[in-house]
């Protein structure tokens, strides 16, 4: 499934219980469970969202990087791709939701536990 952010650029991350990143067409993408990033020429960096340690200097550089896609996989995966060549990739969780994307006109869509992807329309 396209979550249709190709474009978007990252416009600010946020560190608390979640990681969160916004982007530039008001769209919300949360991280509430164990994830990767990988940059182009590094490692691949896995990380807890709430103390995400090392990966957070990477997850930073994302900040006006632009999309290239954001895909949603048969289990309930996300990877989003950016313009740099960086990719951000997190696996269901089978006892919380893994990640969250809400749009600016209150569009949601949940990974559920387990993988099942919930989707909420426009308000």
């Amino acid at each position: 499934m396209d979550l249709n952010l190709r474009g978007q650029s990252v416009t600010r991350v946020c560190f608390d219980a979640t990681l969160t990143f916004l982007t530039s067409e008001d769209y919300e993408v949360r991280v509430e469970t164990d994830a990767s990033i990988q940059v182009p020429g590094g490692d691949l960096v896995l990380f807890g969202p709430e103390s995400p340690g090392a990966a957070a200097v990477q997850l930073v550089s994302l900040v006006h990087d632009a999309v290239a896609s954001a895909e949603v996989g048969s289990a309930g995966d996300l990877l989003i791709s950016f313009e740099s060549g960086a990719e951000l990739a997190v696996a269901p969780n089978s006892d919380y939701e893994a990640w969250g994307l809400v749009g600016p006109s209150g569009s949601r869509v949940v990974c559920m536990p387990g993988g099942e992807i919930a989707r909420w329309s426009e308000q």
